[in-house]
């Protein structure tokens, strides 16, 4: 079986061989492996790989032959990795101190520094895959411009653009909170 195309073990993955299951496994976990050390994902790294083959195990019978097994398995594992660094986020900015938000510092604007860090959260989470991806491997993973380039095999150009366009859209999404807030905005997304 070790022989199999993917195509020929997704099928036989498919009418529930487990045979193929395990050389699918096999063939692709040191690849998903790479793929999440590259994007600093080592921590999550093993619950990744294990939740991606639950995932193509659970929906064997209604996987496409004609789809290429291997971008399958790599965009679940893609999109099991954002949801991991989108949990990394929440808990970064609920973290936050709050000296770092000056005007919000006291006991009395508790409710809006919470108000703050929801609105933050919800706006980062609507921005599109990849200025999101970006957003989060620059401030959470601390990743340079030129690391998260080479990381995702684009110019450090479209890096910076991507992080312009997704810093844009935080300021406006949070246009009602006070300027000094969104220098801090700024200020932590940037440094």
């Amino acid at each position: 079986m070790n022989n199999a195309s993917d195509t020929v073990l997704v099928k036989l993955l498919s009418e529930g061989n487990e045979s193929a299951f395990t050389t699918l496994y096999y063939r692709y976990v040191g690849k998903l492996r790479a793929f999440l050390i590259r994007l600093k994902l080592d921590k999550h790294m093993d619950d990744i790989i294990q939740e991606t083959f639950i995932i193509i195990w659970k929906k064997r019978h209604v996987l496409q032959v004609s789809r290429s097994p291997e971008a399958y398995i790599f965009t679940i594992a893609k999109n099991l990795a954002l949801k991991s660094l989108k949990i990394e986020l929440q808990l970064a900015v609920s973290d936050l101190p709050d000296t770092e938000i000056p005007d919000l510092a006291d006991a009395e604007s508790a409710m809006t520094r919470e108000a703050f860090h929801r609105a933050l959260e919800a706006s980062i989470e609507k921005l599109p895959d990849r200025p999101r991806e970006i957003l989060i491997l620059k401030r959470i993973k601390g990743l340079s411009t030129e690391e998260i380039a080479r990381e995702l095999g684009i110019s450090k150009s479209t890096v910076e653009n991507h992080m312009n366009r997704a810093l844009a859209t935080l300021k406006e999404e949070l246009s009602s909170f006070s300027a000094i807030s969104l220098l801090f905005l700024e200020i932590y997304f940037l440094n």
